[in-house]
């Protein structure tokens, strides 16, 4: 039994790392995170989000540097044996629209930026300002940011699983996460039906109020995601009705402003 035990602990020390040699850093969530400048006013030329970080090996009395850095994105293809379906040979592709330092965010090296970034004394979590800036091709086209966290003075790295994050920001409507995707794994999918940027606007229109992640764990949260829904959908009905938005062309409300594009609904 002494012999077994011993066996079992040497390989829970081979297998994780303990983090007992020193402070250590980590993204307290990787997933890839939204913004858009489309509801702020037209003199809000700058905005900042944040992203929660954990830190590993205790606090000190003092505030503690954080760094990071971009980092690119790549897409990939793969060729598979026509035989064994194994992944013979694959081709990367960076992604569209990498953000531009300076132009689309402020640099991680600018002084500014450095003066804020840190974990506060006596804290082991902080929040890891980026500060996005407000470029007219926003309007266009979405810009992606990929940071990955650096070592520094003040730590070392933790999970490497937990080291990175995306950030997409524009200056028009945005999916947000809980509508990420046109399917059940996005938990407003059900509810809203499949994204446009139409049905966006029509909500927003309709609602007087911004629709974004805040709004949607608002009324998850109140219990009120069916009556949003019928809503929205009796709301859509009357407009598409009404003669004067029919005569406007305005009815039926579609997916983009392209008038061969798809008109919108909502799920019974």
């Amino acid at each position: 039994m002494i012999i077994l035990l011993a066996v079992t602990i040497g390989c829970k020390k081979e297998g994780y790392l303990m983090y007992n040699d020193g402070h250590r850093i980590q993204m307290s969530d990787t997933t890839t995170q939204s913004f858009s400048f489309f509801y702020e006013a037209a003199a809000v030329t700058r905005d900042t989000i944040y992203i929660k970080l954990n830190t590993i090996g205790g606090i000190t009395d003092y505030n503690r540097s954080v760094t990071v850095e971009q980092i690119p994105e790549f897409d990939y293809t793969y060729k598979y044996d026509s035989v064994t379906s194994k992944v013979i040979d694959s081709t990367a592709y960076p992604k569209s629209n990498p953000a531009i330092a300076g132009k689309h965010y402020v640099s991680f090296t600018d002084p500014g930026a450095l003066a804020i970034m840190y974990v506060q004394a006596d804290s082991a979590i902080g929040s890891l300002p980026i500060i996005l800036l407000r470029d007219a091709s926003l309007k266009d086209s979405s810009c992606r940011l990929r940071i990955r966290i650096t070592a520094n003075d003040e730590f070392m790295l933790g999970e490497k699983n937990a080291m990175e994050k995306t950030i997409i920001f524009s200056d028009r409507l945005e999916r947000f996460e809980s509508w990420k995707f046109d399917n059940f794994t996005s938990p407003a999918y059900g509810t809203l039906g499949k994204y446009s940027t139409g049905k966006h606007q029509f909500m927003i229109d309709v609602l007087k109020v911004r629709i974004d992640e805040a709004w949607w764990q608002a009324i998850f949260t109140a219990q009120a995601i069916t009556h949003y829904k019928n809503y929205l959908r009796d709301a859509l009905q009357a407009f598409n009705a009404d003669p004067a938005n029919i005569a406007s062309g305005k009815a039926p409300v579609r997916e983009s402003n392209n008038p061969a594009s798809t008109p919108i609904s909502f799920p019974n």
